[in-house]
């Protein structure tokens, strides 16, 4: 298991020092580091770089939730795909550790805040593109993001920000994000396409009534009883 420390240092800090020594201090092998220049932008290049790095068992370990992230929902995004990852968060100044006792239920309270139904769609969504792409369906230019940031693309998606927000939460284009979002939503529809509809039930045997015929009865009229 390997814990991986993550530091981010933003237009209105100094440096990174500090950050620094804290991780190292609570057992991170490995550190990445983004700084931001300007408050135009908060990329974070080198945290992909980190979750590359990460892998079923590992941590990563941050002084504060913020530097995941530019908003609450890159954030929940985030912990969301590092839980089904199994991989822990600990943050320090949050005291939040989720490979601790009360983890479980917080990536439970986290997969619920992201909404059923949402990475429903995402999910048939991300088998949608490979499936079109194993079948050389998908063309255009090469995408300039990992599979990790195509994942985090449709995850910020989904939980209703803006291509703006996700080219400057991932550090790319906004053409990139467009080309992501379009690929995906046409690979879903192949799939879907792809899928053969399911044969309709027979219909219920239609019980057959048959009519019997009674013979006629015909009375010799000498043999009816008078009446009076």
């Amino acid at each position: 298991m390997t814990t991986v420390g993550y530091v981010w240092v933003g237009p209105l800090e100094h440096n990174a020092d500090y950050q620094r020594a804290l991780l190292r201090e609570r057992g991170a092998e490995r550190l990445f580091e983004d700084v931001s220049a300007h408050t135009s932008t908060q990329m974070r290049e080198h945290l992909t770089d980190a979750l590359d790095e990460l892998h079923a068992g590992d941590t990563l370990l941050v002084w504060r939730l913020d530097r995941l992230g530019a908003t609450t929902s890159a954030v929940v995004s985030l912990l969301d795909l590092l839980g089904r990852r199994q991989v822990g968060v600990v943050s320090v100044a949050d005291k939040l550790d989720t490979t601790g006792p009360d983890g479980a239920a917080l990536l439970r309270f986290v997969a619920a805040f992201t909404d059923l139904d949402r990475r429903l769609h995402r999910e048939r969504t991300i088998v949608g593109v490979y499936a079109a792409r194993s079948r050389g369906r998908v063309g255009g230019r090469p995408r300039a993001l990992s599979s990790t940031n195509v994942e985090r693309v449709l995850m910020l998606r989904d939980q209703g920000a803006t291509v703006r927000e996700i080219a400057e939460a991932l550090g790319t284009s906004r053409a990139t994000v467009y080309r992501v979002i379009q690929d995906a939503d046409r690979g879903a529809a192949e799939a879907q396409d792809a899928d053969p509809a399911p044969a309709p039930a027979p219909a219920p045997a239609q019980r057959r009534t048959r009519m019997l015929r009674l013979p006629s009865i015909e009375h010799d009229a000498g043999s009816l009883p008078a009446t009076d």
